[in-house]
């Protein structure tokens, strides 16, 4: 069973021929996407040796050993072949952003990549804006923490998003009580960090944006 994280990535996923799942860490994402037909062929991927290893080990477990790769890779690079679907989750902004720049030209033949950033998700939106790639689709959930998870197509398209949409992407449009919870939370964590640190004009102004947006929920 999937946690509520990998579910929320799972739903995500468009049906397709090849999925791969970079930093896959124990496979259990790559391993449900197979089994509900999600994929009909996956890729568990790692730059280290170690989470390929537990993935294997994952897939062995199930009796799954049909329709899997496992790829010592950083990103794509020692990918032969262009996955149909790229899920790049469970670490930081940055680091999603690095992958994708190193191999940008491989990244702009994937057909869908869902991205989970564990921090810095306003700054990967804003850079996926600007290298090209438009969100289709975006959700949150709640797994411990809260996690956002976008899906995104290449189409050229170099734009310079809003900083509302940068921190709240497609989130914006949710009738959705999970992202209200998000707001609110924001809105201590902004408030906690003002009592430590009054004159922050950077947390002054994400403050106003939370609170505006959880005005116009109220209303």
């Amino acid at each position: 069973m999937l946690s509520k994280r990998l579910d929320c990535i799972h739903s995500l996923i468009i049906p397709c021929e090849l999925l791969a799942d970079i930093g896959s860490d124990h496979g259990y994402l790559a391993l449900h996407a197979l089994k509900s037909n999600k994929a009909k062929r996956v890729i568990a991927s790692d730059f280290r040796q170690k989470p390929l290893d537990q993935a294997k080990k994952t897939f062995a477990q199930a009796n799954v050993f049909d329709n899997i790769n496992y790829v010592l890779s950083d990103g794509l690079k020692n990918y032969e072949i262009i996955p149909d679907c790229v899920v790049i989750a469970g670490m930081g902004g940055d680091l999603i952003i690095k992958i994708i720049e190193q191999d940008f030209d491989r990244f702009k033949m994937v057909g869908q990549i869902i991205t989970q950033a564990n921090t810095k998700s306003n700054v990967l939106r804003s850079k996926m804006a600007l290298m090209g790639f438009s969100m289709i689709h975006e959700k949150i959930t709640y797994d411990g923490f809260f996690y956002c998870v976008q899906s995104y197509f290449y189409t050229g398209l170099c734009v310079d998003i809003e900083e509302t949409q940068a921190y709240f992407g497609l989130l914006l449009d949710l009738k959705d009580t999970v992202f209200v919870d998000y707001l609110k939370n924001q809105q201590y964590l902004l408030e906690h960090i003002l009592v430590q640190n009054p004159n922050s004009k950077k947390h002054l102004h994400l403050l106003k944006l939370v609170r505006d947006l959880l005005d116009k929920r109220v209303d």
